[in-house]
Order: structure tokens, then sequence, then C-alpha cells
């Protein structure tokens, strides 16, 4: 009988302390993203330096001619997609090279592309040039202020037991040396101190490179299909 208690105590005392190992830490499934996708959609003029010909309150224009430059697109946008592991999982996760998602954890992509509409037949296509950048939520600390990174990738840096974010980060219809210099295509860095260092460093020179027309001579634009986005998705 006193062996039966003790097996009891022992048990119940390893439950607890699993608890209260994980009870400080949320699952990437249910982390509220709203706060920090609001930030990041932010519409940043910089993007493109002629803003009166192109932005996002053009109305969108539907055409059978494909863009082959530039200034062949009509509108500006910034959009995003988050897939969630609950009803998501195992769906290949965008900007990832191939990882399948996991029923406990959030994608989070956000998209910022010139683009034109263009009629395929009886369907349409999207063309656009741009980039993208890619996170993936595994969990993080409870408390933690989502919508400000720095302080995620402190926590990433700090607290990698309690905190596991990792982040990729990809170009579309845009090469030239100048764009080289700052960024290359990145794919499922963790997203630490380093990590957001470099993504920051790479965010400004895509629009130091998009944004000055100087810069901006140097590097071939090539409007491409954009698959992971459709028309009605735009309304």
């Amino acid at each position: 009988m006193k062996t039966s208690k003790l097996n009891i105590l022992t048990i119940a005392a390893i439950v607890l302390f699993i608890t209260n190992c994980t009870s400080d830490t949320i699952p990437g499934d249910k982390i509220n993203l709203d706060g920090l996708t609001r930030n990041l959609l932010t519409f940043d003029k910089s993007f493109r330096p002629d803003s009166s010909k192109i932005g996002p309150d053009r109305t969108i224009g539907l055409s059978n001619e494909i863009p082959l430059r530039r200034e062949d697109l009509l509108n500006m946008r910034a959009f995003e997609k988050t897939y969630n592991g609950s009803v998501n999982a195992g769906l290949t996760v965008p900007g990832f090279g191939g990882i399948t998602l996991g029923i406990d954890e959030t994608n989070l992509n956000v998209y910022y592309l010139e683009t034109k509409i263009v009629i395929n037949g009886t369907d349409s296509v999207v063309y656009g040039i741009g980039y993208s950048i890619h996170y993936l939520f595994k969990k993080v600390k409870k408390g933690l202020d989502i919508t400000k990174l720095p302080y995620v990738s402190a926590s990433v840096q700090l607290e990698s037991k309690k905190t596991q974010v990792y982040y990729s980060i990809q170009t579309y219809g845009i090469i030239g040396k100048n764009l080289v210099r700052y960024i290359k295509p990145t794919i499922n860095r963790n997203f630490d101190v380093e990590g957001f260092g470099i993504l920051q460093s790479s965010i400004d020179g895509i629009h130091d490179v998009l944004g000055d027309s100087v810069l901006s001579k140097s590097v071939k634009f090539t409007p491409q299909i954009l698959k992971f986005i459709k028309p009605y998705e735009f309304n």
C-alpha cells in the first residue's frame, strides 16, 4: 500500500514537473500573429521611386499583354498568407525548401510585390517582381511581445528552449550585382539576433536597389508568373 502511494506521488511529481517546464511556452499554432502581421504590412513607399505611377489604390487592370519590363507592371501589393498547423499540417511551407508544416506550428508569409494580372485564355495569372519574407513559428515564450521582432530574435538567442522561430527570404524577377551585394536567397535560418540583423540588412538593401533610380539601372527586372498568388486574392 505504501509502495502504491509512493508511486502515485512520484507520477504526480513528474507530471507537475513536466507541466511547469512547458507552461511558460506557447506552441506555434496557438500564437496570435495579428499585430505582427499589421506591422509587416505597413506600406513602404520606398519600394518604388515613382509612387505616383504605381500604388495600392490604383485600379487593377486586366490585359493579355505579358509584362516584359518593370515599367509594364500596374500595381504595388503588400499582402500576407498565414498557415496554421491545426488546419494546414503537412502543407509544404513556402520559402523553406520542402519542409512540411507541423501540427503545432504556424507559418507567416509576407509578400511585397509589383504586379500585373494577365488574361491567359479562359484563366488569368499574376506576373510580378518583388520579394517575400517567411517565418516559421514553432513555439514562443509566454508574455513575449510578438509584434516586436527584435524581442523575438533576442528570445530565440537567449531562450532557445522556449522560443523557436525560423525565417527565409526570397526575391522574384530581380537579378543584378547591386542586389547580390545586399542579399542572397536565404532558406530556413534561425531567427536569432544575427538572423534578425541579416534579414533587416537584406530588406534595406532590396529597398535601396528598388527605390533608387541610379542603383536600379544596374538591376535586371524580368516579371515572372507568381504562382503563389491568384488574381481573386487581390480583392
